[in-house]
């Protein structure tokens, strides 16, 4: 979906602005970021080196990194577990406010999820406006092209063989992996 033919760079950058939103939400924002880096660092290494780039292409790089360096903050206000600040806010609700309703992760979830969303939204706008021009798309296809991930994706063979769920005697689950 986001690396369609044509080449979309706006959705490509979206789905990692969504990526790295979503896993912040879950994560610290430092882990997510370290997580989420190697990921921008793949795409980037795609592309030719900077000094073979042309301009479209070293904003789109430009844009990636940016992407997950600020769309991980964005994530990471819209649960409590996002960001050790959302912790401390909280701790200090209970010590400054001791008579007020405590806040629990659904109160803080249902206000800043959709503040994040709308964020996020914003973000992701502002960077394409900045960083993808007309011919973007034409500028990156020949290195981010789908064509190009089916046959890395080949060339890595079949590393996921079965999956094979199973229940042991005890009653717990387990999942089996097996390797090619």
């Amino acid at each position: 979906m986001f690396c369609g033919e044509p080449l979309n760079p706006a959705l490509l950058l979206l789905g990692l602005c969504a990526t790295s939103f979503f896993v912040s939400m879950w994560m610290h924002n430092v882990a997510a970021a370290v997580m989420l880096m190697p990921v921008a660092t793949g795409l980037l290494q795609r592309l030719p080196p900077p000094s073979e780039q042309s301009e479209l292409v070293n904003k789109f790089s430009r844009a990636v990194v940016l992407t997950v360096v600020y769309a991980v903050p964005i994530g990471g206000m819209s649960t409590l577990t996002g960001t050790g600040v959302n912790l401390i806010l909280i701790g200090m609700w209970k010590s400054l406010v001791p008579g007020a309703k405590p806040i629990s992760f659904n109160t803080w979830f249902f206000f800043a999820f959709p503040v994040a969303i709308v964020f996020l939204m914003c973000f992701w706008c502002i960077l394409c406006l900045i960083y993808l021009r007309k011919g973007s798309a034409r500028a990156l296809s020949p290195y981010l092209s789908k064509a190009h991930l089916k046959r890395e994706l080949e060339a890595l063979g079949m590393l996921l063989r079965i999956l094979y769920p199973s229940f042991s005697h005890h009653g717990k689950f387990s999942l089996t992996i097996f390797y090619d």
